[in-house]
């Protein structure tokens, strides 16, 4: 990735272009952990794509790509949740799942949305955009061992929302 990440930096928009695709996912997840309106994920991914595109050359250490990608994601969700506030969002219908939730099975979605945004947050950047501690700590810019500790009460949570959920024996719709 380092190679493609520098020959984007040169101006070869091809490998920007296979740069995002790479981390399409993983870009679409932590919005996902932050936004609710698919409407607003997608925004958010957009707009984090364009400012990756005008910003790269900013970046200066080529191995954190992926940090710094996930950090503009982070900071166009917060951007349109300012724009947001204050505004009431009229009822809408479900959404259909979208193919990237497919491989989360729907009880383990629903546990993340109802956990806290940090927790969500978290958990999601772990498991499932696989990045590892030290890398989350820094894109949250918190200490590792804030980062450790925020991990552990977000699965204590998860576990107790799945745990509960069980026990009540109930199932969820989406």
């Amino acid at each position: 990735m380092d190679r493609l990440v520098r020959k984007a930096q040169s101006g070869d928009k091809a490998a920007f272009v296979r740069l995002i695709e790479e981390n399409q996912l993983s870009m679409y997840r932590a919005a996902k952990a932050i936004l609710h309106q698919e409407a607003d994920v997608e925004d958010a991914v957009q707009e984090a794509i364009c400012r990756a595109f005008d910003k790269l050359c900013t970046l200066r250490k080529v191995k954190f790509f992926k940090t710094w990608l996930t950090r503009i994601v982070i900071n166009c969700c917060y951007d349109i949740l300012r724009q947001q506030k204050g505004l009431y969002p009229l009822d809408v219908l479900p959404e259909e799942p979208r193919e990237e939730d497919m491989d989360t099975p729907l009880d383990v979605q629903q546990a993340l949305k109802a956990l806290s945004e940090n927790d969500r947050l978290i958990l999601t950047l772990f498991y499932l955009n696989d990045l590892p501690v030290k890398e989350i700590a820094r894109l949250l810019s918190i200490t590792e061992g804030a980062a450790k500790m925020r991990l552990s009460s977000g699965r204590k949570r998860f576990r107790e929302i799945i745990s509960a959920r069980e026990e009540a024996g109930s199932q969820w719709q989406r």
